[in-house]
């Protein structure tokens, strides 16, 4: 549990309920998560920032504690966005560093060419990419072409995906077969990854398969030379969900970017090495003015450089 979390929630401009979370006071900083987890993925977050920021995090409509939209076309990215829109006036949020993971990072691209100019000090992406992630997925255009064709069957069937994930999340012999696999680090916090595995046993495939097949479609790439804050990207060397290439093609396209590479990183980095994301978003929030921490950073590089960060997995 992440200590001093408020639980809230509000009718969206649909009225869908939208579930979100508030911590602390001070300069805003916005979680986007990505699809398959919730808040408590953000923990080494959440420890860095402490109560020295007001941090803003939701549930994307459809998933976890938000409700199901009325019309399901409003599962795509850009309504996301809305919601957000909505939570942030009514916490009177006027801007804020916006910090995504995985399908975070389109949504957090989608929110700046909707609302940026008012409202974004900031960018931080964490394992993800600027559109259409199914092109890249295990570096493959076979896996390309599968995913849609699987993600229909899964919606057909439903109540047994359902069934089948609650079963998974609670196998014990799940973390070291992925593990096995390279599709996490032998460094994981598996107490923590539980966690976002139980919340994730909670999805309906109805709605979180068709959440991703928009997400699919997704494409903010004429978004980067467009963004004009200060923006840091986080990758992982043995992503393989979002292979590190992605990254490159996002600092080289945003002007004045940071990129840093976690050797050893999967896709999960955030609950792989914890402190690393602890002094990295430290790091990057010390050189966005009025973001300073009251805590001294670790030294985080030079803004606008490649780094590559040590992780041990691997």
């Amino acid at each position: 549990m992440i200590p001093g979390l408020q639980h809230k929630r509000l009718r969206s401009f649909d009225g869908t309920e939208i579930a979100y979370q508030v911590r602390g006071r001070g300069p805003a900083v916005v979680l986007a998560n990505g699809l398959g987890g919730f808040y408590e993925a953000y923990r080494p977050v959440y420890d860095a920032l402490g109560d020295d920021y007001r941090v803003i995090c939701w549930d994307y409509r459809g998933i976890f504690r938000s409700g199901e939209p009325r019309d399901r076309k409003t599962l795509a990215v850009p309504y996301h966005c809305d919601d957000l829109e909505h939570i942030l006036d009514h916490e009177g949020v006027d801007r804020a560093v916006f910090v995504g993971w995985s399908m975070g990072v389109q949504v957090n691209l989608e929110y700046f060419r909707r609302y940026g100019g008012g409202r974004v000090d900031g960018l931080v992406a964490i394992g993800g990419t600027y559109g259409t992630p199914f092109r890249t997925v295990l570096s493959s255009r076979m896996i390309e072409h599968a995913i849609p064709l699987a993600l229909g069957a899964l919606r057909a069937q439903a109540p047994l995906a359902n069934q089948a994930t609650r079963t998974l999340a609670a196998w014990r012999g799940l973390i070291p077969t992925i593990k096995r696999l390279g599709l996490v680090s032998p460094d994981l916090d598996e107490a923590l990854f539980r966690e976002v595995l139980a919340g994730f046993a909670t999805v309906d495939w109805r709605l979180y398969g068709e959440s991703l097949s928009y997400l699919g479609a997704h494409d903010a790439r004429d978004v980067l030379p467009r963004i004009d804050v200060p923006s840091l990207i986080v990758a992982g060397a043995r992503d393989l969900l979002v292979p590190a290439f992605i990254a490159e093609e996002m600092h080289r396209a945003i002007p004045g970017s940071r990129l840093v590479v976690v050797e050893g990183g999967t896709h999960y980095m955030l609950m792989e090495y914890p402190a690393l994301f602890r002094d990295q978003v430290l790091g990057f929030l010390s050189e966005v003015p009025g973001y300073e921490p009251r805590r001294a950073p670790a030294d985080s590089g030079a803004p606008g450089g490649f780094d590559r960060a040590v992780g041990t997995g691997g």
